[in-house]
């Protein structure tokens, strides 16, 4: 018994878990994993996780867990968001442990030792309960997409095309939107202007494809 009276418990251990994804209109919609060094599941692909410091709030253990296990540097996350706590007595084989996990939008070509995965590829039989972390986070980017300005210019950057906020919903939803009111949606956001497409963005000779930068 403790001074108060109350039963001493073994307190779960607090693991910060993260999601980094990059969508580029060449590669789509990926996501990262890291090669795991240490038991257990030496070997195995899993996300990005750390142990959370006891001096450290969860924003800074998310950018360590890149950092470390992937090599990505936080001038690289355009974006960084916590989605929500995942518990279970049996999610981790060495203790009862809580993940927080976070979403991360990496700069597309980021030099790191991460491996990415097409977004359509799920299941990635990831261990852990880490497939299900990925789903997770996947749903909060499908949910917030356009609502969610800062999430949705991570994503797309800018400029962006038509075609390329196509993709990006396509790859979200499983289904390519109606052209009509994608270029309505485009059109009547009060957030962004259209302007000229670079110049490789449409065929040789034919008309260019509209673009898009944010303004605000």
């Amino acid at each position: 018994m403790t001074a108060a009276g109350s039963a001493t418990r073994d307190q779960p251990l607090i693991a910060i878990d993260v999601v980094p994804v990059s969508f580029a209109g060449a590669d789509g919609l990926r996501v990262a994993t890291a090669r795991r060094a240490y038991a257990p599941y030496a070997g195995l692909e899993a996300l990005p996780g750390v142990l959370l410091d006891g001096t450290e709030i969860l924003a800074d253990g998310a950018r360590r867990a890149l950092r470390t296990k992937t090599g990505i540097d936080a001038a690289a996350v355009r974006h960084l968001a916590q989605i929500g706590a995942f518990d279970g007595p049996d999610r981790d084989p060495r203790s009862a442990a809580i993940s927080i996990a976070f979403l991360a939008v990496v700069e597309p070509g980021t030099d790191s030792t991460a491996t990415w995965h097409a977004a359509a590829d799920r299941p990635l039989a990831l261990p852990f309960d880490h497939d299900r972390i990925v789903d997770a986070a996947l749903e909060h980017v499908r949910l917030r997409c356009w609502s969610d300005v800062p999430l949705t210019r991570a994503l797309l950057g800018s400029p962006f095309t038509t075609a390329d906020a196509r993709r990006l919903l396509t790859a979200l939803t499983g289904a390519s939107p109606d052209p009509g009111n994608l270029n309505r949606m485009l059109r009547t956001n009060p957030v962004l202007s259209r302007v000229d497409a670079p110049a490789a963005a449409g065929p040789r000779g034919g008309r260019p494809p509209a673009a898009w930068t944010w303004s605000a």
